[in-house]
């Protein structure tokens, strides 16, 4: 035992120690002339990755935290960790990705490493997050409760030091503005705070604008749109959910 990689992309699991918590997807989507692409979710995770090392009764417990972009780059982190340290003995880790979460004791007494580890990132309520610890063996057995300590405690003090970072979720939506109405409308963009927008091209009809804007604001910057516009361009929510 030891070895806990567990649960999957869809939310079932091979191991009864599977951790998956319900998904709610929420998207918009811009009608009549427009549409909203993107989804996400307000989360916190680390805002950088930090290194650090503790030493524990002759044994090295070095602790990397560090922000997931993707849930594909876990499994490439731990190998460039295992690479970096090829005489340690233990490469223990966990992550969270949305629902889903797993973790690896690597080799350690099972529940002495990946799971505390996975812990410390639940109770801090992270998100797209990778934790990984790996030991070198000083020679003294520290006991399942000293294992549990050692590699809680090495992560817990790194995250200290990686800081949160909020991320609020944005939408994407295309607009379609019609030639008699592009000007105020693009300098209407170009005034709405925290809204970014790439384009335009062209069409016979008008112009293609791609909009990113935080999700708090759609309901305003749609009103606003729709009365600069007069209905022209509207922007309406529709709500989807995944689980």
């Amino acid at each position: 035992m030891g070895k806990h990689d567990i649960g999957t992309r869809n939310g079932a699991s091979s191991c009864p120690e599977c951790i998956t918590l319900p998904t709610l997807w929420v998207g918009w989507k811009a009608h009549i002339r427009g549409k909203v692409e993107s989804t996400m979710v307000t989360y916190q995770t680390v805002s950088r990755k930090v290194v650090r090392e503790e030493s524990i009764k002759a044994s090295r417990f070095i602790g990397v935290v560090q922000p997931l972009g993707t849930i594909e780059e876990y499994a490439g982190l731990i190998d460039t960790q295992r690479r970096a340290h090829p005489g340690a003995n233990h490469t223990c880790w966990a992550y969270r990705y949305g629902s889903e979460m797993r973790f690896s004791d690597d080799g350690e007494p099972g529940g002495t490493a990946g799971r505390p580890m996975l812990e410390v990132v639940l109770k801090r309520d992270l998100d797209r997050v990778l934790v990984m610890v790996t030991r070198y063996f000083g020679g003294t057995k520290l006991g399942a409760g000293g294992l549990v300590r050692a590699y809680s405690g090495t992560v817990a003090k790194a995250l200290d030091q990686a800081g949160v970072t909020l991320v609020e979720p944005y939408r994407t939506a295309t607009l379609m503005v019609p030639f008699q109405i592009s000007d105020p409308v693009l300098r209407f963009l170009a005034r709405w705070p925290h809204l970014r927008h790439t384009g335009p091209s062209y069409t016979a009809d008008g112009l293609v604008i791609e909009v990113s804007f935080k999700e708090a604001d759609l309901n305003r910057l749609a009103s606003e749109i729709r009365e600069l516009t007069r209905g022209r361009v509207v922007l309406r929510p529709e709500t989807e959910t995944e689980s």
